[in-house]
């Protein structure tokens, strides 16, 4: 194509497209033509938080030099997993695997991809924070399964990207990661593809939005020979809370999320259910109870998750 014959051009057309992309159209130009289709992909959702208070009182400058250094990392380590860099939401990032690249492991590279993602993001925090700025931390969502993934727009202008339901739960398990303080959350379709790859905990089940329909969720931790033997035990301690803890045996599962709480130091996950146990001791869930949490009944304070 002659288009890409052109190395400024080409460069201009990496950064409005991705690399990875226009890699794809130089060996099948078709890949630029509109239309879509159902694949299997796995999609992750970035976000990092506290960057907001450096916008309060950071130069303008200063603003665009630190996104410009955190979109550059992410998506250095994105595409060196095989993944395609779909969009930038403000600070948070938007990515596919899987498509538009063919990848039989587009799951387990897609984890290990937002699990270097986020040791990148702990080394940057950590150099912008010796530079004067405020630490940012990293809110992550994986989804796996099937979406609607192509190019979408019109003749003027359009861009290859994903739709469907496992869009927006990826933004779903990126804004739960807050409330339980667990930085990668990943659902079940990806658990099942990397069990016994990468080591997990089962976090809760929670309620899809926009449907009925229910779906336990899990806390991506790390590569098995990479992740200290104290947190692998600690995630099993806690997994053996939450069935005492679905159990309805609040006592049982109240130490054994204290026990992990001690044993890690701060934990999220435990901290949330310690407070739950508390809570359903004197309003226990109905008996034919989900298993989801009545975000409804509530002991403590609005601004404090249960």
């Amino acid at each position: 194509m002659p288009f890409f014959r052109s190395r400024v051009l080409r460069g201009a057309l990496e950064r409005y497209a991705g690399r990875l992309l226009v890699e794809q159209a130089e060996k099948d130009p078709t890949v630029l033509n509109l239309g879509a289709a159902r694949k299997d992909v796995s999609l992750a959702y970035l976000d990092i938080w506290g960057f907001t208070e450096i916008t309060s009182y950071a130069s303008p400058e200063a603003v665009v030099g630190l996104l410009c250094d955190y979109f550059s990392r992410m998506t250095g380590v994105i595409r060196a997993h095989n993944g395609f860099v779909d969009k930038f939401f403000g600070d948070a990032i938007f990515s596919i695997f899987g498509a538009p690249l063919s990848d039989p492991n587009y799951a387990l590279n897609a984890c290990n991809a937002v699990l270097a993602c986020l040791r990148e993001t702990a080394k940057m925090s950590a150099q912008w924070h010796v530079k004067g700025f405020g630490k940012v931390h990293q809110s992550i969502g994986v989804t796996t399964g099937p979406a609607i993934v192509g190019n979408i727009g019109n003749e003027e202008r359009a861009m290859f990207t994903a739709v469907g339901e496992a869009v927006s739960l990826t933004v779903q398990l990126q804004q739960a990661s807050r409330l339980y303080r667990a930085p990668i959350i990943i659902c079940k379709d990806t658990f099942a593809a990397v069990r016994g790859k990468l080591v997990t905990r089962e976090l809760d089940v929670i309620k899809v939005q926009g449907s009925e329909r229910t779906m336990p969720i899990y806390e991506l931790i790390g590569s098995d020979s990479e992740t200290p033997q104290q947190l692998k035990v600690a995630a099993d301690l806690f997994e053996r809370g939450l069935r005492s803890f679905r159990m309805r045996d609040w006592d049982r599962a109240e130490k054994r999320f204290s026990d992990t709480d001690k044993l890690l130091g701060d934990d999220g996950p435990s901290r949330l259910y310690l407070r739950r146990c508390a809570l359903y001791r004197k309003h226990p869930p109905p008996p034919e109870w989900d298993l989801v949490h009545a975000h409804t009944v509530r002991l403590q304070k609005a601004d404090d998750p249960v």
